[in-house]
Order: structure tokens, then sequence, then C-alpha cells
């Protein structure tokens, strides 16, 4: 089960914006961590099947789990190898997030393309000794410049310099292999079809490792990973999946709390802020950090009484993005939901 269209198509066009306020194309990388989940039926909709919930408010509608900035690329990437101005083709280190066709800004110069080159694969015609030039045969599918070459034997990146036909080649690095050797050449992170210097920008020539920015910002998550969901009643009714802006932190009572604003705390981890919502076993109404005089000692806004060594958790999360699913699913605690990649669709299972 997955968000419907107009609810996908609004998340992966808003996300970055929203994750990286505003400001989206300044971050090579995600900086915080996300929260993506479930949640019940929620009120003042927008925009059709878009809404956005205040998660202080409706903390008791949803389930939903932490995501690190390390699973999830962005639209951002480095040129794999230098360019000249006239070359109609960019080699990245990693296109996936990249869409099939758009515009890129490399260093000054605005780049538009028309696709995303494939594979292709051959044999070695002939054992190479240290050489970077290379004859095929067996070939499936087209080489073209920029793709790199992997095989037994080969070792680092090593991509394709000149292509003279299918079956003669030129390496960019000298490579040692055996006849016969099976080859794969990888292209799907090469952009082609570029249109060099728009947008009354200029052409010019690039090092390898610059920086390049996909205007049609996505994020995805290269791995389909799965969680289950969060503890708590024995079904949940599933009629919304959501993505957020997140940090939290957990850290033990350091000595039991006794109708007092005063917390100590020890086992931190994350950073606590000031404005923190805090839950955790013994709290049952909205309370928030106030002060924060050391990572081990807070002043909360209202009065608590907690037992020693009761974890707690400090949420600075307030708003969601909701994306309505195509229909509501009661699943028990512990049931597994997926986030998929290459949208930021939800599964449930």
């Amino acid at each position: 089960m997955a968000t419907s269209n107009a609810a996908t198509t609004y998340l992966e066009r808003h996300i970055l914006d929203y994750l990286f306020k505003n400001d989206s194309l300044s971050f090579a990388s995600p900086g915080n961590s996300i929260y993506v989940g479930l949640a019940t039926a929620v009120t003042n909709a927008e925009n059709g099947n878009i809404t956005e919930v205040d998660c202080l408010s409706d903390d008791t509608n949803y389930v939903r789990q932490q995501v690190t900035a390390a699973n999830w690329k962005q639209s951002v990437s480095t040129i794999g190898a230098a360019v000249t101005s006239s070359q109609t083709f960019l080699p990245l280190a990693d296109a996936e997030a990249f869409p099939s066709s758009g515009t890129v800004v490399l260093n000054r110069e605005i780049i538009t393309y028309t696709g995303k080159d494939s594979e292709a694969t051959a044999d070695a015609n002939g054992a190479v000794s240290s050489s970077t030039s290379l004859t095929v045969d067996g070939n499936s599918g087209t080489i073209t410049v920029g793709m790199i070459v992997t095989g037994t034997g080969i070792s680092g990146t090593v991509r394709v310099a000149t292509v003279t036909s299918q079956t003669s080649l030129v390496l960019d690095t000298a490579i040692t292999i055996a006849d016969d050797t099976a080859l794969t050449f990888d292209g799907t992170s090469i952009l082609t079809g570029c249109t060099r210097g728009t947008s009354s920008t200029t052409a010019v020539s690039h090092s390898s490792g610059d920086t390049v920015i996909c205007d049609a910002q996505r994020i995805i998550n290269d791995n389909n990973i799965e969680y289950a969901a969060s503890s708590g009643g024995a079904s949940y009714t599933v009629t919304h999946a959501f993505i957020a802006d997140a940090r939290f932190a957990t850290a033990n009572v350091n000595g039991a709390v006794s109708a007092s604003t005063s917390v100590a705390l020890d086992g931190n981890v994350g950073t606590i802020a000031v404005g923190d919502v805090v839950t955790g076993s013994g709290i049952s109404t909205r309370v928030t950090v106030s002060t924060v005089t050391s990572q081990n000692a807070i002043v909360l806004d209202t009065a608590v009484t907690i037992s020693d060594d009761t974890k707690l958790k400090f949420d600075s999360a307030d708003i969601l993005f909701i994306g309505a699913l195509d229909a509501s699913k009661t699943i028990a605690s512990g049931d597994i939901f997926r986030i998929n990649g290459g949208n930021l669709s939800i599964e449930l299972k």
C-alpha cells in the first residue's frame, strides 16, 4: 500500500526544501535524520490529500520511526572524470537520485540533459597487460565514453576514455586482465544529451570532483529499509503516511524526581535543546525543556514526578507532512512497514 499519487508528488517536490529550511541546494547531503511513519486520520486537510499536522498536539495519532540521514540520497553528486567545455555527457560519481532528465548546476554553468545512460557487457578479446587499450567481443548493449568498467582483475574506478568502435576501446587507467574476462560497463551515473552553458551561462571545462546539483531535488531511500511499527495498542488503523523534519535525543533520569522541574540525567544519546518535548513513563501532559544547564542537568516547564533510571525522550519535531493512503489498513504492533526506494511511498505488510 502506498501514498496516493497526489500525496507522493507533493512529498517528492517539497520534502527537501522542508528538511533544509527552503535552502536545499546549499546542502550536499541531508543534515538531519527524518521521521517516516504511519498515522491515523488527521483533521484540517489542506490541498486535498495533503495536510500539515502539529505532532505536539496529535502525538497519540501516529506511529513513527527515525531514519538517519546516511540512509538517504539527494540529487547532489560530483563529476567522476574531468569534462571539456564541449562534452555532451557528464559522468557523475552517483546519479541514482537524479531524475531521468532535467537541469543541473556545475560550478557557475547551467546544463540541461535529456537522459541517463544504461549498462553494457562484453568479454575481453585477448589478454591485457598494463595497458589502456582494450579489445572486446560478445557485446550486449552500447558502450559509451565515461562508463565505469568492472571485472576480475580491475580495481578502483576505471572509465572508458575513447570508443574507437564497440569492439575497440581506450580506458583512462591501465589494466591487466585475462583473455575472455567478463566485463560490465556501467553508465547509470552518466547524464546524456547535455546542452552546455544554458540560461546565459558559459560552457567551460570542469575537474573531477566538482559538485553537480540538480534543480529538481529528490531524495531516495536506497535500501528499501523496513521498520516495525512502534509499540502501543494491539492494533492500529493506518490512514496516512508521513515524513517530518526531526531530531530527538534520549537520556536516563539520574535520581528520582518528586514534583520538581529540575532533572538530572545520564546515559545521553543525542543533543537535548530548549523547547524539546519530553516524554517517558510518569509524564502524562505536554512537558518541554525550558533550560539546558548542561546535557546532564535540565529544567522543565512543568513539575514532574518520575523514577530513577526512567528513560526520557526529547523530541524537536513539530510539523509532519502527511499523505493520505489509498485505503486504511489495520496493523498489529510489530507489523512491518517499508519505505520504498525511488520515491517516498510507504507500504504495509
